[in-house]
């Protein structure tokens, strides 16, 4: 599975790397078959897994690959869409998280701290999507906080709620601050670690168990 998921994003970098005017339909399919199978191996851990932690898991993702549509096929209007699938799906992250079992005040502050950082640079450009942004971020650093915070804390977690910080910090200062040069790939490959770390994060947690 781990192999076929790292060929399936591979795939898709590639596409953006070499092939980048194939039509939108199809780069929207090709960003989600990784999510897809990360599903699938919700799917195939579900004897291993709580009942609310599978529930949750098959949401974020479900609602993680309905955000990579409608950014794959936006074309200026979809992009608020896109941003409000996520945030369900960090909620649902965050859902699957609780209960909290050590409260990391330290922690909270160094991603607040980043997130204003980040959020000082592209405020200028918000405009419309000032509400919007705020909320995301607000909710982005909630999940990434709490992986530290979590009865289900792990090395996966922790590295996958930063490498989402990661992405998602690239892919906003890409569009409200400053073009960066290749950014869709660094977004795509930092996305992808991402949500495997996240979900393999909770599967070994239950596995271990």
């Amino acid at each position: 599975m781990n192999i076929l998921f790292l060929t399936l994003s591979s795939v898709y970098i590639a596409l953006l790397l070499f092939i980048p005017s194939l039509t939108q339909p199809i780069m929207a399919l090709f960003k989600t078959l990784p999510i897809g199978l990360l599903i699938v191996m919700v799917l195939k851990g579900r004897s291993q897994l709580q009942n609310r932690t599978f529930i949750t898991l098959l949401f974020a993702l479900s609602f993680s690959a309905l955000g990579d549509v409608l950014l794959a096929l936006d074309t200026g209007q979809l992009f608020i869409g896109g941003l409000a699938a996520f945030f369900v799906s960090h909620a649902f992250y965050i859902i699957t998280m609780l209960p909290i079992k050590n409260w990391r005040l330290d922690v909270l502050l160094l991603y607040l701290f980043l997130a204003i950082i980040v959020f000082c640079l592209f405020y200028p450009n918000l405009n419309d999507m000032l509400i919007p942004v705020i909320f995301y971020m607000l909710v982005l650093t909630i999940m990434a906080s709490l992986t530290w915070m979590t009865d289900k804390s792990n090395g996966f977690l922790v590295l996958g709620g930063a490498v989402f910080v990661i992405s998602d910090s690239i892919l906003g200062l890409n569009r409200f601050y400053l073009e960066i040069a290749h950014a869709d790939i660094a977004i795509m490959i930092t996305y992808y670690i991402a949500q495997f770390f996240l979900i393999n994060g909770f599967i070994n947690h239950h596995s271990n168990k």
